[in-house]
């Protein structure tokens, strides 16, 4: 038996091992066609749980299920399935040793296409930040290598000029076109014109792609985004927590208003397509179009981030279809839950992750409601730990640094000069928290915004989740900045809402306000009033440009 053959059967037997607890579960969809259920062991081995598995088992289960309703109109899964393997022929037809694919695009086709034409050609995929400058996009192509990029036609001029080894592929297109599209071949040019070329009818795809890794960037602000190195899962185990929180099933009308350019939403994207749904998503997050479009396809679920919800509370409209609502990206503040749960009933849930570990920690509408505090329970799968200052774990409800791995955990970075630090195979996530007497998981904020302030321990975030609920504030900021007497203070940075309350909202009141709800060491000393707050593409607030 030849090398190939004994991946191809042993791959299959692996996964085939698992396939039917997430088909009895419902929250993968079982096959619909004798055709799909036949084809399953090859599709399985070959693309393992991919976005091309995905699109490749619907085309033999549901070929004419709507798959994608986005801002260019809508598409079956046969229709996206045919035009992401047209896209990965052209791929192959570049003759290139191996593909390093860049995508630098927003939610829609411009980018599903290309992801599962990465499953379809073997390659490797780098999602880009869309909120990356000219400089921070030449240093991710330098130092990853990329030598393709499919890039949204908005994007085009931060495109490096007469980069040599660098082929350009423009995706979605604006209505007025940009000077520089003229000098790229565009996805429509390679589905319209060279899909029926003989240079497309020779290009043949790989019968086992190597299926390189995903390559996510951190939305850092200043220097060359971070490459978080991911593999794509042979076995999606961390998505079995799911099941027991979310009311997530197979065949569901979905809404993703969480960027796919970043982990949480590429990670809703697959799970939604392995359970055949059709995923409504927009290019940019318009909240009365997102009612409108509960609205009119009685979407049953949604996925998205805080920065996105709570611009849904005050529009009206019914959204009685909706079941749940799956929140990550950021924490999720007391006031933010009791204010959901308000306007769309007992139905958030809320994930804790990163880009480096994925999902670590999953809170359902029922955990969410007995306390809006807390981050969930441990996802299946992923070991986690509390490591206290002194370097050994901490003991129940002592707070510390949080680490874990699961299978969807970073093998490292595009620079392997950037430290990772470890407990044993467990990553360090980034963030403080601790662990209740249930072993839920609280998350107090980031380790690096714990700030000190008279010796007391502060966490920036916690005087946020406070003013959320003040009247007259539309948008704020909380940091800590250096002080010459206690080392450093809190700072806060207020966008007024446009009100009677707005208006005539001042310091004091800020400083009122935090007094009266948590210690005095957190009362901000620095309070500054600001028209709006500098947010990258995933929301963040830029911390430097406010400094």
């Amino acid at each position: 038996m030849n090398p190939a053959s004994r991946a191809f059967r042993t791959t299959a037997a692996s996964l085939l091992k698992l396939a039917p607890v997430f088909v009895s579960s419902g929250l993968v969809s079982s096959e619909g066609s004798l055709k799909a259920a036949l084809r399953t062991p090859e599709i399985l081995a070959r693309y393992r749980f991919t976005t091309a598995r995905e699109l490749e088992q619907a085309y033999n289960a549901c070929p004419q299920r709507t798959a994608l309703i986005d801002d260019d109109g809508e598409l079956t899964y046969a229709q996206l399935r045919n035009n992401s393997r047209t896209l990965a022929k052209y791929l192959v037809s570049l003759g290139l040793d191996e593909i390093h694919l860049g995508i630098m695009a927003r939610n829609g086709r411009g980018i599903i296409e290309p992801l599962a034409a990465k499953g379809y050609a073997g390659a490797s995929v780098y999602l880009l930040n869309i909120g990356s400058s000219a400089e921070q996009l030449l240093g991710c192509i330098t130092r990853d290598g990329i030598n393709v990029l499919v890039v949204d036609e908005e994007f085009v001029g931060r495109v490096p000029q007469d980069l040599k080894g660098l082929k350009v592929i423009v995706g979605h297109r604006e209505k007025e076109p940009h000077p520089r599209t003229a000098e790229f071949i565009t996805v429509d040019d390679v589905l319209n014109q060279w899909a029926h070329t003989p240079e497309a009818r020779a290009a043949k795809l790989p019968l086992l792609p190597k299926h390189g890794p995903v390559v996510l960037m951190s939305s850092g602000t200043t220097g060359t985004p971070k490459g978080v190195v991911r593999p794509e899962p042979v076995i999606p185990g961390v998505v079995a927590s799911l099941l027991g929180h979310v009311p997530w099933h197979a065949n569901m009308r979905l809404q993703l208003t969480a960027s796919i350019f970043h982990t949480w939403g590429w990670g809703c994207l697959n799970i939604a397509l392995a359970g055949r749904s059709t995923i409504v998503t927009r290019r940019i997050f318009d909240p009365e179009q997102v009612i409108k479009d509960i609205e009119t396809y009685k979407l049953e679920g949604m996925f998205s981030s805080p920065i996105f919800l709570k611009h849904l509370i005050d529009v009206g409209g019914d959204t009685s279809s909706l079941k749940f609502i799956l929140s990550s990206g950021h924490s999720l503040s007391p006031w933010l839950v009791e204010a959901m749960q308000e306007r769309f009933g007992p139905i958030l849930a809320n994930l804790y992750g990163s880009t480096e570990i994925s999902a670590a920690a999953i809170a359902g509408p029922e955990d969410l409601a007995e306390d809006p505090t807390v981050s969930g329970h441990i996802c299946n799968g992923t070991d986690l730990v509390i490591i206290g200052d002194d370097g050994h774990p901490a003991p129940r409800g002592e707070v510390g640094r949080i680490f874990c791995a699961n299978s969807t955990t970073l093998s490292g970075y595009t620079d392997p000069s950037i430290p990772m630090p470890t407990y044993g195979h467990m990553v360090m996530i980034g963030d403080r928290g601790y662990l209740d007497e249930r072993n839920r998981l609280h998350v107090m904020g980031r380790a690096d915004d714990m700030i000190i302030v008279g010796g007391e321990n502060v966490f920036p975030g916690s005087v946020e989740d406070v003013l959320e609920s003040m009247p007259g504030i539309a948008d704020m900021f909380a940091t800590g900045v250096e002080d010459d007497d206690d080392f450093e203070r809190i700072a806060v940075w207020i966008v007024r809402s446009d009100d009677d309350a707005g208006k005539k909202l001042t310091a004091k009141d800020i400083q009122d306000w935090v007094l009266d709800k948590i210690a005095a060491h957190s009362v901000p000393r620095d309070v500054h009033f600001v028209d709006s707050l500098p947010r990258n593409a995933t929301g963040k607030v830029v911390r430097a440009t406010l400094l």
